[in-house]
């Protein structure tokens, strides 16, 4: 048998996977909405009132997204592909 295998089929191994799916609307959820909260406050502070020096808050929120996007399709790929019993 594949290691992997025989890592799962432990009761460790099920409640960790267990952890994971139980986990997965936070970990998917959390750093999606702190990346949109930060490019709605730039949003508000910067074109709203003219005030052009937060570009860091931007920034900021664009690497989350896309680092969370890059991230969570593999990550939600793998947990489709585990069969729980």
């Amino acid at each position: 048998m594949n290691k992997k295998t025989e890592c799962l089929e432990t009761k460790d191994g099920e409640k960790r996977i267990r952890l994971e799916i139980l986990f997965t609307p936070l970990i998917l959820i959390v750093p999606f909405a702190i990346g949109i909260l930060l490019i709605y406050d730039w949003y508000n502070r910067d074109l709203t009132l003219n005030h052009l020096e937060l570009e860091g808050e931007l920034m900021l929120g664009i690497i989350i997204l896309v680092v969370n996007i890059i991230f969570d399709i593999p990550f939600v790929k793998s947990l489709k592909n585990i069969k729980i019993k």
